[in-house]
């Protein structure tokens, strides 16, 4: 990923910068646009809004993203975009110390031009850009300990999505502090104890919308019942794609891993309660919140509630779908989602 600094009056190169690119493995340029010249000549962190964009084309043999039927582009390309640069904005442009990881609580995207989003019949890949607009939270000593982020996003010159983001920075101590407590919070009320009766079966492919075996990150389902659908997160033996090369957060669960595993459970659960094709259904909206981490070394279960079956604006069959992602019956992330069906 490059990092270029320029002002919205005059779009001169200020700086280029590497940055290792994160989980999206994507090629990506980052463009920071300040709002006026005088940024230059303070040299100091912002206090305000500061603006970004974040470009580059759809990937085309990514192990994950480019899975599946191929119809539409994966809309995580654009919330692994912004995961991969949302700690380098507030280190960068927010005076945030290097030494406080980052951390996002919640995400939302709402697809608003589907057909944007469908894939060039050549499988050629196209230009996603991304407007962040980013701002400070949570301010204490003209330090922000969070970051809320704005998303527009459009593919190819076209307006497609919106969405937001929410980031929180931990100080290092407070930050092992709160890993170690989660841990032996699970770990001390056996009475609450939450697993499979045996090693559990990955979901067909199909089914969720991917090709590869090893891209199946849920169980086929251990309870289902009046569009309720109960599966485990798999964590072994899945694609090397979803394991987190932050080692800060070794052992648990990748933030793409989860926002799969949630992907993959709303598919399942519209197509088994309302019928849905996998094929040719993806998610028109998305809203995550996460409420803590998730040990990869513990069963992580998944229940989806399919609501009743309606109709996007355009005609076409689509089915919310509330969410949520549980360990040792602790809540690790709610979410809400809208599967649609494309003609």
């Amino acid at each position: 990923m490059t990092v270029d600094n320029r002002t919205t009056s005059a779009p001169a190169i200020h700086g280029l910068a590497t940055a290792t690119a994160g989980s999206a493995g994507i090629a990506q340029h980052l463009i920071h646009r300040p709002a006026a010249r005088s940024y230059y000549g303070l040299d100091a962190p912002s206090l305000g809004e500061e603006f970004f964009t974040l470009v580059g084309e759809t990937p085309v043999t990514h192990p994950l993203l480019n899975d599946g039927p191929g119809r539409f582009h994966d809309p995580q390309i654009a919330t692994g975009s912004v995961r991969d640069v949302g700690e380098l904005v507030g280190h960068r442009y927010f005076g945030v110390p290097e030494d406080r990881p980052g951390l996002f609580y919640r995400f939302a995207l709402d697809l608003t031009d589907l057909s944007a989003w469908r894939t060039d019949p050549g499988g050629r890949g196209v230009v996603m850009e991304t407007q962040i607009r980013a701002r400070p939270a949570n301010v204490v000593a003209e330090v922000p300990r969070g970051l809320d982020f704005h998303l527009d996003v459009k593919i190819d010159g076209r307006p497609c999505a919106i969405g937001s983001a929410g980031m929180v920075f931990l100080m290092p101590k407070l930050y092992r502090k709160h890993v170690a407590h989660a841990r032996q919070a699970m770990r001390a009320v056996p009475e609450l104890n939450d697993a499979p009766d045996g090693p559990p079966r990955p979901a067909d492919a199909g089914e969720v919308g991917r090709r590869a075996g090893e891209n199946v990150v849920i169980s086929e389902p251990v309870d289902a019942s009046r569009g309720r659908i109960s599966t485990w997160v798999l964590s072994a033996p899945v694609s090397p794609v979803f394991d987190d090369t932050d080692g800060r957060q070794r052992g648990q669960f990748s933030g793409l891993h989860l926002l799969e595993a949630l992907r993959q459970s709303s598919l399942l659960t519209a197509g088994r309660a309302h019928g849905l094709d996998p094929e040719r259904s993806t998610l028109d909206a998305c809203q995550v919140h996460f409420r803590g981490q998730a040990e990869r070394g513990l069963p992580l279960r998944c229940v989806a509630v399919a609501g009743p079956l309606g109709r996007d604006a355009e005609g076409r069959p689509s089915v919310p779908v509330t969410l949520t992602l549980t360990q040792q019956r602790w809540a690790v992330a709610e979410a809400r989602t809208c599967v649609v069906q494309d003609y």
